[in-house]
């Protein structure tokens, strides 16, 4: 077992000795959906004197399966964030491989289930398990009756367009509509990366950026210059963010560069997490420097006076 800020982290096969209330599914990426059934885990697991546990992978189990889904929302770490910050006691996390991809329904519970207490399942009403996905709530229902282990089937999260899903959430990040994406998300769209010393570009024409590598395996969302908070020693600052290529400089590296507002201090080799609140403007091609600076300046004033 280890321990992420608040939060333990076991392997789903591992021994645990706390009676657990178990919300399963992928939770790539923690929609309004995901956290209304992880609620319900926790008011289950308060009911019977439990801790509240949830289920993921650690990885992207669509490389496994050959499927390009365009990269994870929330990576796994991303992911262990926004479970801290709704206070779920446990992650029981998995490598989806191809072992795992082959097991039997059945034996997926056996393992999860194996040194564990599990006194309550959540599911959503689609959920499924195993090898193919054979395995359905039809099956996870008399396997808790069985042995004795409450289940809660919750339905979906809709709204007019129907079911509140990763998909719909992936493809308005691509889409850049980042306001809806967010009011989906229940809180902004965020990255967590680790500052790079990068070309200096941006200090060179007074505007000197926090640089990370674009996470290997994560959604590129739509390029374009974002208003966005950066968390910097334990408080939300302003910045400018620019996700993409720089074309002014002929360099298309997909990275993300920002402008923290007013921050003199040094970040390089520091992890940050940038929340992404505005989508300001598309990506531009600029003739000299100085037009760049004048643009980002506007961008600047933009951030200043963002109420969000």
């Amino acid at each position: 077992m280890s321990r992420w800020k608040g939060i333990n982290t076991i392997e789903y096969s591992q021994r645990c000795d706390e009676n657990l209330v178990v919300a399963l599914g992928f939770f790539d990426c923690l929609h309004i959906g995901h956290t209304k059934l992880i609620e319900s885990a926790k008011l289950l697991a308060f009911k019977k004197n439990a801790k509240c546990g949830v289920f993921t992978f650690d990885n992207n189990p669509f490389d496994i399966l050959g499927t390009d889904n365009g990269g994870q929302i929330l990576d796994f770490e991303e992911r262990l964030t926004k479970l801290n910050d709704l206070r779920v006691d446990y992650c029981i996390k998995a490598r989806f491989d191809r072992e795992f991809s082959q097991l039997p329904p059945l034996e997926f519970l056996q393992r999860l289930s194996l040194d564990k207490n599990i006194k309550g399942i959540v599911v959503g009403s689609d959920y499924t398990f195993g090898a193919k996905g054979e395995g359905g709530v039809q099956l996870l229902s008399k396997w808790c009756d069985d042995n004795c282990v409450e289940l809660v089937v919750e339905p979906f999260a809709m709204d007019d367009g129907g079911k509140i899903s990763s998909t719909r959430v992936r493809n308005l990040l691509c889409d850049g509509d980042l306001e809806k994406a967010n009011s989906y998300l229940g809180q902004p769209y965020f990255v967590i990366g680790e500052v790079d010393h990068g070309k200096q570009r941006g200090r060179n024409i007074g505007f000197a950026t926090a640089n990370i590598e674009y996470p290997q395996d994560k959604l590129k969302i739509k390029s374009g210059v974002y208003y966005t908070r950066v968390l910097v020693d334990g408080v939300w600052l302003k910045a400018v963010t620019n996700v993409g290529p720089h074309p002014t400089f002929d360099d298309m590296t997909f990275n993300i560069e920002s402008h923290i507002l007013y921050y003199k201090g040094d970040l390089y080799g520091k992890k940050i997490t940038i929340r992404f609140l505005q989508r300001i403007r598309d990506i531009e091609k600029f003739t000299s420097k100085e037009q760049l600076a004048d643009r980002i300046s506007k961008d600047v004033s933009f951030a200043l006076t963002s109420e969000l």
